[in-house]
């Protein structure tokens, strides 16, 4: 999830994806629980936030 670009490669997603689904995993499948915790992690939002939308964006080559 970090704002940066991550290394890999389109097959193993790269760190940053690999990091992403054991997040949702940890969070039992729940992405907004998951981006939640890290925006409170890295001090990007209050623990007491509520994410209203959230709108998740993927690209694969053909």
């Amino acid at each position: 999830m970090p704002a940066t670009s991550s290394s890999g490669t389109s097959q193993t997603g790269g760190h940053a994806a690999a990091d992403f689904a054991r997040r949702v995993d940890t969070a039992g499948g729940d992405v907004t629980a998951a981006v939640h915790q890290w925006l409170v992690e890295t001090g990007r939002i209050r623990p007491d936030a509520h994410i209203l939308h959230l709108e998740v964006w993927t690209w694969r080559p053909r």
